[in-house]
């Protein structure tokens, strides 16, 4: 059997339909969609979509008996398709038509035109949505163009199931390729002027979300939503002034019910570049390229970090975390010993969650979410990397588990560095050194408008060489409260000092804050850090003159402070 095609006669006879149905009005543009799905027989059948110059709102639906067989048209007037094009006034129905295979039987050039502009449009709201699902990983997302088009089909099939029929035939063997480089021809010209217009990057057959449009959209007031109603607004429209357009929507669920009589079926059917689109979006990584719908085990990261060592002995250490789970993966191989740390984000809730809700209630928010704390890991390790701070490479990623594996650093934690400070008699010039340090280090990451949001002392490694490491970044925040981090390690690694005096602790915290002033950190944020709305959340473990200690430091930022090693 041979598929139905439009020859230049049966085109011709069609343009004749087309005038006399819209008679006394001029037609603008008429297209013939849907043959991709059609068998050439003894009784065609072909669906045409026509526009008309007309100065009233008209949207209905004719069938004409044609060559043995049936046209019929969905007609409607130019200003109520353009509305469709440009904003899915009536739900896609209209557009929908111009996402697969069409053949254009009046006005070519003004079809592609608008094909262009409602595929630059879905685009545009698929690059809104993956800002609004991964806003810290936005910019970094490498995304194969044809996403955009698996996408546009994927929604429209999860609001409507019947249109899944039509979507099933473009995927047919015998026509799959010519389809897809139809579809994808309009796409490729939309994405084209976004790249003009400064929206997205084109490189290496990848499509990058530029930072402009990423601030666009969080400036915006109004909710945006992932997924429209598209079909719930059509219904809105056409059953209460155009109850004739039904019988299109009857067409679709014929067909629809036809091809899958059998409930059973249904389960047999499958289309995999519909049902997973997210494996067309990527994020780099030493090993390569992972996509977002990977979904990678330890075993499965040990297979393709070391193919060459399946042997190897492999251990799997836990090194803690309430809220995370934190393990050393210890690899086995060549007579050495290598280290990776693994982190597991998972979801914080119920009375895992509660104490830290409880300990910062009204000062501090945190970011609950597994997948929201992975991408803030992921960005923020990126963007102190790119700018010269020190942090863990991050060697491999799996979203779907929700993994990241990451070098091991080696070195001592800040609050071992600050125990062995309170717990000796006497202040030891290179620990103190290093505690000056830290602050230097501290602002060279608030100079570029980062908080890291969980800035207390076991998240900061001082390695062999003198290089500040810091660890954990799944609450770091551009634009974030920075103050707090100051808090948060001045008080809370006051506790270490119990029992010490408060003349030791002002020495530290001087040592501290006088390597941050000189590194350029903010004067404002050292001034606010002694805040009593963050002096409260430490009250419960620091000591009360400890915390005095520190605050009157912090207070005196308008006279040079020393140090003070003796």
């Amino acid at each position: 059997m041979t598929r139905q095609v439009l020859d230049n006669s049966t085109q011709s006879e069609i343009q004749a339909l087309c005038k006399e149905e819209a008679s006394p009005f001029n037609v603008v543009a008429a297209l013939c969609y849907d043959l991709f799905m059609c068998v050439q027989k003894e009784n065609p059948h072909f669906n045409v979509l026509m526009i008309l110059d007309s100065p009233r709102t008209i949207l209905k639906y004719r069938i004409k008996p044609f060559k043995g067989g049936e046209v019929s048209f969905l007609i409607v007037d130019r200003k109520t398709f353009e509305k469709d094009v440009a904003s899915d006034w009536l739900g896609g129905l209209l557009v929908e038509n111009m996402l697969t295979p069409y053949d254009p039987i009046i006005n070519k050039d003004l079809l592609w035109e608008k094909e262009v502009q409602a595929k630059k449009r879905l685009i545009t709201e698929d690059l809104d949505n993956l800002v609004l699902e991964y806003p810290e990983i936005s910019q970094e997302l490498l995304i194969k163009p044809e996403y955009f088009m698996f996408e546009a089909m994927a929604r429209k099939a999860s609001l409507y199931p019947p249109v899944m029929y039509k979507f099933l035939k473009v995927f047919e063997t015998g026509s799959k390729t010519e389809n897809l480089v139809r579809m994808m021809n309009g796409f490729d010209a939309a994405l084209k002027i976004l790249a003009k217009e400064g929206c997205i990057k084109q490189s290496d057959g990848f499509i990058k979300i530029m930072a402009r449009h990423i601030d666009s959209v969080r400036r915006r007031k109004r909710a945006l939503l992932i997924f429209k109603s598209a079909r719930n607004l059509f219904l809105r429209h056409s059953l209460e002034v155009f109850p004739k357009m039904v019988l299109s929507l009857l067409e679709d669920y014929g067909r629809y019910v036809e091809y899958f009589r059998d409930p059973e079926s249904l389960k047999m059917i499958r289309l995999p570049e519909l049902e997973e689109t997210k494996k067309h979006i990527f994020i780099s990584t030493p090993l390569g390229l992972v996509s977002l719908s990977e979904k990678i085990s330890i075993e499965d990261f040990v297979k393709k970090a070391f193919p060459e060592n399946r042997d190897s002995k492999v251990d799997l250490e836990k090194l803690g975390g309430a809220l995370n789970a934190v393990y050393s993966l210890k690899i086995h191989r060549f007579g050495r010993e290598q280290k990776i740390v693994v982190k597991v984000f998972k979801d914080w809730y119920g009375w895992k969650w509660f104490p830290l809700k409880l300990w910062a209630f009204g000062t501090r928010g945190f970011s609950v979410l597994g997948k929201s704390r992975l991408e803030r890991e992921y960005a923020n390790n990126l963007y102190l990397s790119k700018n010269g701070c020190n942090v863990p490479l991050i060697i491999h990623v799996s979203p779907k588990e929700r993994l990241i594996f990451q070098e091991f650093i080696d070195g001592e934690s800040l609050s071992n560095i600050i125990k062995k400070l309170y717990s000796s008699r006497q202040i030891e010039p290179d620990l103190i050194e290093k505690v000056k340090q830290v602050g230097g280090e501290i602002a060279k990451v608030h100079r570029l408008n980062l908080a890291l949001g969980d800035c207390k002392p076991e998240n900061i490694i001082v390695g062999p060489d003198g290089k500040i490491w810091f660890l954990d970044l799944e609450q770091a925040e551009k634009g974030g409260d920075q103050a707090w981090d100051l808090a948060e390690l001045l008080f809370y690694s006051g506790h270490y000092g119990f029992l010490s005096s408060a003349d030791f602790a002002q020495k530290v915290t001087k040592a501290f804050v006088n390597g941050y002033l000189e590194a350029g950190g903010s004067v404002e944020n050292v001034k606010k850090a002694r805040s009593p709305r963050y002096i409260k959340v430490f009250s419960f473990f620091t000591p009360p003159h400890i915390l005095l200690a520190i605050s009157s430091v912090c207070g005196k930022i308008n006279v040079k402070l020393e140090t003070n090693i003796k």
